[in-house]
């Protein structure tokens, strides 16, 4: 087997080749269980919906914030732990820690929902994000 092996179960069979890579595990072997994360096409459109709403609003409460930190906004809005740290020259601060990356799937889609609910609230025009690729 392979350093770092994925298999996600939809069948019997998957269970199957789960069981059998854990019997056959060495020592130390790290085994983790998890909810499968978001899709390319969530990330898409949560990275698309992003680059509409900073043409619409180069600055959010006077201050400038690109992709990172718009995503970071969103996702602490949605109650997920986000930290901010100055810079080294102290004059601006960027998000640590953060990664949609691992969300689960139905998280991911609650922070699609949010953003196309806030930009709603706001008076900001966005297309669809299947409709991203030919306003990108």
């Amino acid at each position: 087997m392979a350093d770092k092996a994925i298999i996600v179960i939809r069948s019997q069979q998957d269970r199957g080749r789960a069981s059998r890579w854990v019997d056959q595990a060495k020592p130390g072997t790290i085994v983790e269980f998890r909810k499968q994360g978001r899709s390319l096409n969530q990330n898409d459109a949560v990275h698309g919906l992003i680059r509409q709403i900073m043409k619409q609003r180069p600055l959010q409460n006077g201050i400038p914030l690109d992709l990172p930190l718009w995503k970071a906004s969103f996702m602490q809005a949605i109650g997920e732990e986000v930290r901010f740290i100055p810079t080294l020259d102290g004059k601006s601060v960027f998000p640590v820690g953060l990664s949609t990356k691992d969300l689960p799937k139905e998280r991911f889609s609650e922070l699609i929902e949010f953003i196309l609910c806030w930009c709603a609230q706001e008076g900001l025009t966005v297309r669809h994000f299947d409709d991203q690729a030919e306003a990108a």
